[in-house]
């Protein structure tokens, strides 16, 4: 593994019994509590990042093209009851290359954050729960990019936290937006969903996002998406999964979804 590229002065997350990483870990927590988003900028240090995106650029050449129409919610999660036209049936847009797990080098800062168990250690602190690295040998660690006209659009996730971190943000669009906690096991919000589908975007954030920095987020509560990526250099960004369980492999389809190809045989 690569060395690791954090500065642990400012995030000191080596020593979670320290006071620093205490009060760190608290106002992650608060965050995500409050909002469902944690932001942690400058995570990976300038020149680390530079280094990420020169290795990334290199990797495109092997990139899947992902080009599908998602439903913000799953069916099973839309009432039956609602007519084919309603726009919670709508699908949205997604438009994105992605770099699988195999073809990120072994020496790139990102591979070396994401196996490095420290890290993991203190996700599981912060989420109050234990958290494992995925061992899908495709998709466990995928970088996104979009160049312009791309975009992701409006969705939940199936997962309950994301983990990510930007490494390169377009000049203009590619903003991460979202309406925080929108939704609960008890009101599927249908309602604001289709306001802000209608082009409402008076709950919208938009998310302070610079490259560098890393956010965990809970998807699974607030729809959000990326907006198109309208100028400048493509919007890049690491996801990193993880689980509640060890030793977790993506199934078939969703890595076919993802990478265009699967592990299984």
């Amino acid at each position: 593994m690569a060395a690791l590229p954090l500065d642990l002065c400012r995030y000191p997350i080596d020593d979670p019994d320290s006071p620093q990483a205490r009060s760190l870990i608290e106002r992650c927590r608060a965050q995500i509590a409050g909002t469902g988003l944690c932001l942690l900028p400058a995570f990976l240090p300038e020149d680390e990042v530079r280094r990420a995106v020169a290795e990334v650029d290199v990797a495109m050449a092997a990139a899947f093209s992902k080009r599908r129409a998602i439903v913000a919610y799953d069916e099973d999660e839309i009432d039956p009851e609602l007519p084919d036209d309603d726009s919670v049936r709508t699908a949205h847009r997604h438009a994105m290359s992605v770099v699988a797990y195999d073809h990120i080098g072994e020496c790139s800062p990102i591979r070396a954050l994401y196996e490095w168990q420290g890290f993991a250690d203190f996700l599981s602190l912060v989420l109050e729960q234990p958290v494992y690295r995925c061992a899908d040998p495709l998709i466990s660690l995928v970088i996104t990019a979009m160049g312009e006209g791309e975009e992701q659009g409006w969705h939940f996730d199936d997962n309950d936290f994301v983990v990510s971190l930007l490494l390169r943000k377009p000049d203009e669009g590619g903003e991460f937006e979202h309406v925080p906690m929108m939704r609960s096991d008890d009101d599927p919000a249908y309602e604001r969903a289709r306001r802000v589908f209608a082009g409402d975007h008076g709950e919208v954030e938009t998310a302070p996002l610079r490259p560098g920095t890393l956010a965990l987020f809970r998807g699974r509560r607030s729809l959000h998406r990326v907006s198109p990526v309208r100028r400048g250099p493509g919007r890049l960004i690491a996801l990193l999964s993880y689980d509640s369980q060890p030793g977790m492999v993506f199934p078939a389809q969703v890595q076919i979804n993802n990478v265009g190809r699967s592990s299984w045989p």
